[in-house]
């Protein structure tokens, strides 16, 4: 049996409202033991509003938890995203349902797709070209993307693109946030 790659404790995610002076909490997430194990593929199912986003973020650490566990390889990560070593942010990488507010439209896709590269210095300077050709073949764009901004192209091929700037640093843990929208 495989080892868990992932095992949420008791997560919790609330956030403050302010209501006529009083600060009440939305309990977007509430109480969530989950495991995925290495090499496994989960879906998670659930209607609009019942936290399946909320839960991708603040595994990724852009929610921080209320309460709770996120284990990802055995070590506790339930810390907020800019508090995370480098080598976790590698490891750990999503895909948003909107691929047209998580790509930069000033840039084209190949400028998309380097950052991620020279980040995590995952090739040298010299092999960049020959590493995003790999990439848009990876998700089954031709080459020329590259030089196409995410606005150029349609809403399936961006949300390619988003998946090829995800594996770019060959990660660990993808999460795809409605990955079918």
């Amino acid at each position: 049996m495989s080892e868990a790659i992932l095992d949420i404790k008791g997560l919790k995610t609330y956030f403050p409202v302010k209501k006529k002076g009083e600060t009440l909490f939305v309990k977007a997430v509430d109480g969530v033991d989950l495991t995925i194990k290495k090499g496994e593929v989960m879906g998670l199912v659930g209607e609009s509003g019942s936290g399946k986003s909320t839960i991708a973020y603040t595994v990724m650490g852009m929610y921080q938890p209320t309460a709770g566990e996120i284990i990802f390889q055995g070590q506790n990560i339930a810390t907020a995203s800019s508090k995370r070593p480098l080598s976790l942010k590698k490891d750990l990488q999503i895909v948003f349902q909107d691929p047209g507010s998580s790509l930069n439209g000033q840039q084209n896709i190949r400028q998309i797709l380097e950052l991620p590269l020279r980040v995590h210095k995952i090739v040298s300077k010299s092999e960049m070209e020959k590493k995003i050709v790999e990439l848009l073949k990876t998700v089954e764009l031709p080459a020329y993307y590259m030089y196409k901004t995410p606005w150029a192209v349609g809403g399936g091929e961006r949300q390619m693109e988003s998946i090829a700037r995800a594996l770019a640093s060959n990660p660990k843990f993808i999460s795809l946030d409605e990955p079918t929208s």
